[in-house]
This record gives C-alpha cells, sequence and structure tokens, in this order.
C-alpha cells in the first residue's frame, strides 16, 4: 500500500506542475535539425520551380517559327528620324546651387529637326526658365554623379520638348559642365 501512495504522490505533483506552468520538466524540442533541413530543402525546390517551371510572360510563339529558329533574326524596325539633324547652341548657364554655396555653369546644345529648327528660338526665355528651374533645384551631390548625367539629359530633353514640341527636339548635348 506504501507502494501505491508514492506512485499517486508523484503523479499528483506532475499533474501540480503542469496545472501551474512550471517548467521544471524538461520539455520536448519542436522540429529538431531535421526538420529544419527539410524545411530548407522545401524552400529550395519551391524557388527553383517556381523560376525554371512557370512560364515566363513572353508573346506566344507561332508553331511555323519552331522549324527555321536558328536562323530567325528579329525584325529590324528603321528609325524615323531627320537624316541631318541640325544642332542649336544655347548661350551658357551659370546656376547659383545650395543657397549660393556652389556654382554650376553648363553648356547646352539642342539637336533638332531641320524644319522646325527655323523657329527655334535659341534664347527663348521659356526654355532657359524650364532649364533654370531645374538645375537649381538639383542638390551638389546629384550634380557630382557621373551616373546622374543620363538623368539630366533626360529632364532637360523633357523640359525642352513641352517647350517647343515632341516632334521638334531630337536630344539634348550637353556641352559644358563645371561645379565650383
Amino acid at each position: 500500500m506504501a507502494k501505491k501512495l508514492k506512485v499517486k504522490k508523484t503523479k499528483a505533483k506532475a499533474d501540480k506542475s503542469a496545472a501551474s506552468g512550471d517548467d521544471s520538466a524538461p520539455a520536448k524540442k519542436k522540429g529538431g535539425l531535421i526538420g529544419q533541413l527539410a524545411l530548407g530543402v522545401a524552400l529550395a525546390g519551391a524557388s527553383f520551380g517556381s523560376t525554371f517551371f512557370i512560364p515566363s510572360a513572353q508573346a506566344p510563339v507561332d508553331a511555323s517559327s519552331h522549324d527555321d529558329h536558328a536562323s530567325a533574326e528579329p525584325e529590324k524596325v528603321p528609325l524615323e528620324l531627320d537624316a541631318d539633324p541640325t544642332f542649336i547652341s544655347l548661350r551658357p548657364f551659370a546656376i547659383s546651387l545650395d543657397g549660393g554655396n556652389s556654382l554650376l555653369k553648363i553648356g547646352i546644345t539642342l539637336e533638332a529637326s531641320e524644319d522646325a529648327s527655323y523657329s527655334i528660338d535659341p534664347e527663348n526665355p521659356q526654355l532657359r526658365d524650364a532649364f533654370t528651374g531645374y538645375l537649381r533645384a538639383l542638390k551638389p551631390s546629384q550634380i557630382r554623379d557621373a551616373a546622374y548625367m543620363a538623368r539630366v539629359r533626360g529632364q532637360l530633353l523633357r523640359r525642352a520638348r513641352l517647350v517647343f514640341g515632341a516632334d521638334a527636339i531630337y536630344g539634348i548635348l550637353i556641352t559644358d559642365f563645371l561645379v565650383q
């Protein structure tokens, strides 16, 4: 009878510790190393499958083009630009940056169609205002970054096209660039 009481007491203690949230008893690990490895393999398989087996968003290919795909070349679309563009040089700009602490001197040349070049005034105040407003808003760190020049050229082209029309201006050439 003494043995039965001892077993009952240990069961009672285990029940009390489980009910009270006592973590003195060792807890079982969930997952473990094998579970983590299995999860990693499953994620790698899912990313591989989604990359290589899900069809891409390409245009459907005609069945007749599969016969001679090795010799097929993409069609070349000719550009319909003026064969002989006209270059219009603007008077250089001198713009203060950063509250007057830096100075930007820039020379700009417009690449225009021959037909539109007769109506483009290089001293047009609207064009100078559009260019000055954009260049003044630039930070010196942006201007000193050589990779940023393509963005500057694109923004100046956008503004020139707003003033003269999209079909009149082909491009912007930056001929002088000085930051002091």
